[in-house]
């Protein structure tokens, strides 16, 4: 019997000025790679996952219901563990779409009602009524102090929530939920 043997034949290549380059099969799957790795991280981008999200308000969909989001003071969103960021037109949604699909968020953003400002939503106090009118009517507004949140609760007879109490709790708690 004899033996067999397999020869690779070289790869040519020619460059813009007309020279062939001679590459083996590894130096060309090696290129190939090399060059997909960078592709891949300069198309990626830095992503800064602590920073407030930056929303492009009557262009961007809400993730929950899929109306475009214009208004700025209800916007929430939530920022997931690899990156990615799910935007809402009203933070009823951001609680329901969260709810649903129980995704590995990193950080949840919220405007706060009284200065419009991104906050951390697990620093915020909530209070839920249906007198608030919202994007969605969920009617939960978010405050970065607890004395804004008792004024609201008092003039609207309404209960002061925290972050875990909306997130973890029964839907039929807040007003006008959708399920």
């Amino acid at each position: 019997m004899g033996s067999c043997s397999v020869r690779h034949r070289p790869i040519y290549f020619q460059t813009t000025r007309g020279i062939l380059v001679k590459a083996s099969l590894k130096t060309v799957i090696f290129l190939v790679l090399i060059i997909s790795t960078l592709v891949t991280v300069a198309c990626h981008g830095d992503v800064d996952i602590e920073a407030a999200p930056e929303i492009a308000y009557g262009e961007v969909i809400c993730e929950q219901c899929g109306m475009i989001i214009s208004d700025e003071a209800q916007a929430a969103a939530y920022r997931l563990a690899d990156a990615g960021l799910r935007i809402f037109d009203d933070l009823g949604d951001m609680v329901l779409y969260h709810r649903l699909n129980g995704e590995d968020v990193y950080i949840f953003w919220v405007h706060d009602y009284q200065t419009g400002e991104w906050m951390h939503a697990p620093d915020a106090f909530f209070v839920a009524t249906d007198d608030l009118m919202t994007p969605m009517g969920h009617g939960i507004a978010a405050f970065t102090y607890e004395a804004g949140a008792e004024h609201m609760a008092e003039e609207h007879g309404a209960p002061i929530y925290e972050w875990n109490e909306l997130v973890s709790g029964r839907l039929v708690d807040l007003p006008r939920h959708v399920d």
